[in-house]
């Protein structure tokens, strides 16, 4: 393990026919691991949505002046219009590769925001499983105030392409879906 790791038990599970254990642990220390070459795992490094944060997390303190990083945990309002790009073309998205593609933009500026913000993947993952608990929820209709103030983003948006042409203009014009999302993304 790295130096001054240590592991936190948070739930031992058995699985459906009783013959092996899952251990599910919060790893802490410099750097959190469990492996003694300092890995979070003995099968290696994390990938995907984990080494993204490990990297945010990393370059929240250490990056380069000028990195595009940099700029977006220095600018929050970069970061805000960001978001909201992202989640208005992942909503416009049609093709199994575009959605995947503007899904994984819009993943990573969230987790750009929450790095800034100190929260991380497990903070994250705590809230949609108490949510998964409840037994009564909202009905999960748009907040109206967030509804109007994507409805003036995009309108914005669809008029400054209206100056650059007919063309660019039908191609931002905002879809009902699109309005929606990025009311969320404005939250």
């Amino acid at each position: 393990m790295g130096v001054g790791a240590w592991q936190r038990l948070c739930r031992v599970a058995v699985d459906s026919d009783g013959d092996a254990l899952r251990f599910t642990v919060r790893q802490y220390g410099s750097p959190p691991s469990f492996c003694h070459r300092g890995t979070l795992t003995c099968w290696g490094f994390p990938s995907g949505l984990r080494a993204l944060q490990e990297t945010l997390q990393s370059r929240r303190g250490s990056a380069p002046a000028g990195s595009y990083t940099k700029r977006l945990f220095d600018d929050s309002t970069l970061l805000r219009s960001k978001l909201v790009e992202e989640a208005q073309e992942l909503a416009e998205a049609e093709e199994p590769d575009d959605i995947a593609s503007e899904a994984a933009d819009l993943l990573f500026f969230a987790l750009v925001r929450c790095v800034a913000a100190g929260v991380t993947l497990a903070d994250v993952e705590a809230h949609l499983d108490a949510r998964a608990l409840k037994l009564a929820r909202r009905p999960g209709n748009a907040k109206a105030s967030r509804d109007s103030a994507a409805a003036t983003i995009l309108s914005d948006k669809a008029k400054r392409a209206a100056d650059k042409g007919p063309v660019a203009a039908w191609s931002q014009a905002p879809s009902a879906g699109a309005l929606a999302l990025a009311a969320a993304a404005a939250a």
